[in-house]
């Protein structure tokens, strides 16, 4: 939980101290007035990015050379102090708890986000890259934070298509990547392969809950098939040499949603998969819950999305997870909140870049 955030030079945001309630926090203004730049801003302290744009320089403040976030973090047991300054050239400098961070994961262990806006991909027909990004965000924070394992098996896989590239055709050079691929990339797979079993049946009851009417069946594929990764890699030298890479592995994981075993992505209309893709993130946040995990939700503009009846049922389910939520809209009547769950909200109201509290 974020108790305390600080913003400097983000966007047209006037530099900015907040203090943040456990429950709903709610920034409401016009659009532009500067409430998806604090929804940024905590984006960046614990992925590094901001979820709207992948372009540094646009998130910075014009006549300025950088960026600096600060948050105060409520752990379970103990209290952590985070920053993130961004510069125009894309130069990092990480601290945590007064001392530079060794790397952004650091930070993301101990400060975990999940996103809902307008401007979050539709996993469903996305691509599998999209699908593996949201598996390896839950496969990272159920695996504790072990960001080692995620980077060993990136470099290993790199290393083999490399030795491929350059025309390496024999097992000597091959092998040794071959058993870190196996070792981590199994690893890995256990870790997605957790969070998904976790996320699967709270899909389902979210699927009930909001009236979808259609039965899907969601299935998790590690990349290789049966049997053991080493085994696969080895019996598939001969391809992977005339391709030049490494094609089969924890590399090309993916989940499907199957409706009758067609992809759902092919026979549901729009509004259907809109509730599909809110379903998985809901879940995503219950299953992290239960974990003791607890992450904060950023929720931008969801009236903008969704009309007032659904909305309430949605806000029934993340209330009901315990998290901290940060939300934005025009009013609060937008948002979509009951007359109880705004009572209850804190309320912040921003104009030109200035946030004060109700």
């Amino acid at each position: 939980m974020i108790t305390n955030l600080h913003i400097h030079h983000l966007r047209g945001l006037a530099e900015t101290s907040l203090s943040l309630g456990s429950s709903v926090n709610l920034w409401v203004g016009e659009n532009g007035a500067g409430k998806t730049s604090v929804l940024e801003a905590v984006s960046i302290l614990s992925l590094g990015r901001s979820f709207v744009t992948s372009r540094i320089k646009s998130i910075i403040t014009f006549d300025q050379s950088s960026l600096t976030v600060f948050g105060r973090i409520q752990g379970q047991h103990q209290e952590h102090r985070l920053a993130v300054q961004v510069n125009r050239d894309d130069e990092r400098k990480l601290r945590l708890d007064g001392s530079a961070a060794k790397n952004q994961v650091a930070l993301s262990r101990l400060l975990p986000v999940l996103q809902i806006s307008p401007h979050s991909v539709d996993v469903i027909t996305g691509s599998p890259g999209d699908r593996r990004r949201f598996m390896d965000w839950g496969a990272f924070h159920w695996s504790g934070g072990n960001g080692q394992s995620f980077n060993a098996l990136r470099r290993a896989l790199l290393q083999r298509n490399s030795l491929l590239r350059s025309g390496i055709l024999n097992g000597a050079g091959l092998a040794p990547w071959e058993q870190q691929i196996a070792l981590y990339g199994e690893e890995v797979d256990s870790w997605r392969r957790a969070f998904v079993a976790d996320v699967k049946p709270l899909f389902d009851q979210l699927l009930v809950e909001m009236e979808l009417g259609i039965e899907l069946d969601l299935v998790y594929r590690n990349g290789w098939g049966d049997g053991d990764l080493a085994g696969t890699l080895e019996s598939q030298r001969g391809r992977d040499i005339r391709a030049r890479s490494t094609l089969s592995g924890p590399q090309r994981a993916d989940f499907e949603l199957l409706r009758d075993g067609v992809k759902a992505g092919d026979t549901l209309s729009r509004g259907q998969l809109k509730v599909c893709n809110l379903a998985l993130v809901l879940g995503q946040l219950q299953a992290s819950a239960r974990r003791g995990i607890s992450p904060v939700l950023c929720l931008d503009d969801p009236g903008a999305e969704l009309d007032h009846r659904f909305l309430g049922r949605v806000w029934e389910i993340i209330v009901g997870s315990g998290v901290q939520v940060l939300a934005t809209g025009i009013t609060v009547d937008r948002v979509g909140l009951s007359d109880a769950q705004a009572r209850d909200a804190e309320v912040f109201h921003v104009k030109h870049g200035r946030i004060a509290s109700k």
